[in-house]
């Protein structure tokens, strides 16, 4: 068997801290909702070239280190792929999905202590780890690329703790399938259903046009690479432009074009509503640059704090407008 071994935590987007309380903690246990906090919130800011993770185990006991092949007597083991998983807030489609993982990390028995001038603290604390790998080896998937589900029933595969080692022949299978996935950079294969409704893909001669179909384009190969069943409502007028599926988890696009760098768009009535009914699965996919280069970016929204955020942490500011129509005669 490899070694590999799985980790669950908390929630979070960015593992980098809580900054302004951007990026609130949700699942994890008991103590992140009593303390509001985990040590896991640092796992992956790095510290000169290198991350350090941090979990939970149960009653603060050790890792099993022989489990994975080391000594008993050893108080690490090198060469280990730590991945991290957690669970997905119930309202976004619940479930536990990878959310990163280490590549050939250094994996500690017991808590270390992070190097002292790291200033991965909290509240006085200074956090602890039981991996640590080069920033070269270290990956974190953003929301909505959090896909591969990881079964945690009592009886089969991770189970209930945060630790699960995979070692047993029954789960030779499911190892093979995270690995795979793992080389692949975190993107599933292709889902078994391919687009439904109308390709996005349709040129068109009027610039404005052309923007707004290079932005649906943009967004549709993003959402489908990561493994998304994608299809095309722009037609119905149902509120969005596209609606992504995986699993249980089924999001709302509502895509702009620009053609500049500003980031400015308007929403109509229908689509606004629609985006306040449901929040959690709604996204506002704003593509700058695209008739040359385009970029996305994906405003997600955070309850904790009554923001949308874009992975790249912009914050997306709502202006209501009136209008109203005039005539003579």
């Amino acid at each position: 068997m490899p070694r590999i071994i799985f980790f669950n935590t908390g929630w979070m987007d960015s593992y980098a801290g809580n900054h302004r309380n951007l990026d609130p903690i949700t699942g994890g246990g008991a103590h992140t909702r009593e303390q509001g906090w985990g040590g896991e919130i640092f796992n992956f800011k790095p510290y000169r070239g290198r991350y350090y993770g941090y979990v939970r185990t149960t009653h603060g006991g050790a890792i099993r280190l022989e489990r994975l092949g080391a000594a008993r007597a050893d108080d690490r083991i090198e060469g280990v792929t730590v991945v991290w998983t957690a669970p997905r807030p119930a309202k976004e489609g619940g479930g536990s999905y990878i959310v990163g993982w280490y590549k050939n990390a250094t994996l500690f028995r017991t808590e270390q202590p992070r190097p002292a001038n790291s200033r991965h603290l909290w509240q006085d604390h200074l956090m602890e780890f039981y991996a640590t790998a080069a920033a070269a080896d270290v990956v974190l998937l953003s929301r909505d690329s959090r896909l591969f589900s990881v079964p945690r029933s009592k009886s089969k595969s991770m189970g209930q703790s945060n630790v699960w080692y995979a070692d047993d022949e029954a789960n030779v299978d499911f190892v093979q399938q995270v690995q795979a996935y793992i080389a692949r950079g975190g993107i599933l294969s292709p889902p078994a259903t391919q687009k439904k409704g109308q390709s996005p893909r349709q040129p068109d001669v009027l610039k404005r046009i052309a923007i707004e179909q290079k932005a649906i384009e943009t967004t549709w190969d993003y959402y489908q690479k990561q493994g998304y069943d994608i299809e095309s409502v722009e037609a119905a007028k149902v509120g969005w432009d596209l609606t992504a599926t995986n699993g249980r988890v089924r999001l709302k696009l509502e895509v702009k074009g620009l053609s500049g760098t500003a980031i400015a768009a308007e929403l109509t009535a229908n689509e606004y509503s629609c985006l306040l009914a449901d929040s959690p699965n709604y996204r506002v996919c704003i593509v700058t640059n695209a008739l040359t280069k385009p970029l996305l970016h994906i405003f997600s929204y955070s309850r904790t704090i009554d923001l949308w955020i874009s992975e790249e942490g912009l914050e997306l500011s709502f202006e209501k407008v009136t209008s109203a129509r005039v005539f003579a005669g």
